[in-house]
């Protein structure tokens, strides 16, 4: 099974003995994970049974074991103690948000990747004293992805400052030059229709924190 540069990312950073796997879609990184021993149980859970039939047959082709699928909205699927990793990916972060408005007691680790609104996901982080160990920007095909691991109960210090928040943490390697100059280009095309834009001036923000 071939994971794109976003889903192999993300599968890279999982840790933990179980892992819930939540808006898994296909499944592709829960059957990776398992695949490669990375964990030893999945929990793969999604809002739409028929996406979350995709997972099972996937499961099936690959003759995947050890993984329990669930149909329910987020993490009110998952018992307290049940798993140590959470895998949130393809989503919005405002979306991303309200699943982590309740976090069942004994995970460890969050593996999130948001396709928008990363800047309020960091605030919403930050706020909750969850410790933003890794973030970082990933190009797979035309596209950027952040990528963020949070650790719960790390005793950190989980305040960002003006940079982290709108760039994220780590801020090197040929996929972030790439992001700024894709910053740039937008940057350039909306402000040459109207420079004093919300959007513009946040673009120009980010690029002079570069």
């Amino acid at each position: 099974m071939i994971l794109g540069k976003r889903l192999s990312a993300v599968a890279s950073e999982v840790d933990g003995k179980s892992m819930a796997d939540v808006g898994c879609d296909h499944g592709k990184v829960s059957m990776a994970c398992l695949l490669s021993g990375k964990v030893e149980k999945v929990i793969a859970c999604d809002i739409s049974s028929k996406s979350l039939q995709k997972a099972i047959d996937l499961a099936e082709k690959l003759n995947v074991k050890n993984i329990e699928f669930r149909v329910g909205n987020g993490l009110q699927v998952i018992s307290d103690g049940e798993v140590d990793c959470v895998v949130i990916a393809g989503m919005g972060g405002i979306e991303i948000m309200n699943i982590l408005s309740h976090i069942p007691n004994g995970v460890k680790i969050l593996v999130l990747s948001p396709h928008r609104n990363t800047i309020e996901l960091r605030e919403f982080l930050s706020s909750r004293e969850i410790y933003m160990d890794k973030d970082y920007v990933v190009k797979d095909g035309r596209k950027f992805y952040d990528v963020i691991v949070a650790r719960l109960d790390s005793g950190k210090d989980c305040r960002l400052n003006r940079r982290q928040l709108l760039l994220g943490k780590n801020r090197s390697g040929e996929d972030f030059r790439e992001y700024v100059e894709f910053l740039r280009r937008k940057y350039d095309t909306i402000a040459q229709k109207n420079a004093d834009s919300p959007q513009a001036k946040l673009y120009k923000e980010m690029l002079d924190l570069v």
